[in-house]
C-alpha cells in the first residue's frame, strides 16, 4: 500500500491520523468521537456515526490494496495495528 494516495474526506484523514499516532493503543468510542468532534461528544450514546467513518476508511485502505488495520477489540473501541 505504500506509495498509494488514499482519497479521504476531512474526518477519514483525522481519524487515520488519530490511530496512526496511536497506534497499537486501545481507543474507546468516546475518545474517538470526542477527539474528532470536540468535547460535547461525552454525552453521545450512540455512534453510528463513528461506526461509518471507520467503515468507510476501512473500504479506502482495502480498495487501495492494504490490510484490514482496524481491529475492533470487543467491549472497548478500536486499535490500529499493522500485525
Amino acid at each position: 500500500m505504500q506509495g498509494i494516495a488514499l482519497d479521504l474526506r476531512k474526518k477519514e484523514f483525522e481519524l487515520l491520523q488519530f490511530f496512526l499516532l496511536n497506534s497499537r493503543k486501545v481507543l474507546s468510542k468516546s475518545a474517538i468521537a470526542e477527539h474528532l468532534w470536540g468535547d460535547f461528544m461525552d454525552t453521545a450514546d450512540r455512534f453510528d456515526f463513528l461506526y461509518n467513518h471507520i467503515k468507510n476508511l476501512r473500504k479506502k485502505i482495502r480498495e487501495a490494496g492494504g490490510k484490514d488495520y482496524i481491529h475492533t477489540v470487543y467491549g472497548l473501541g478500536y486499535k490500529f495495528s499493522q500485525s
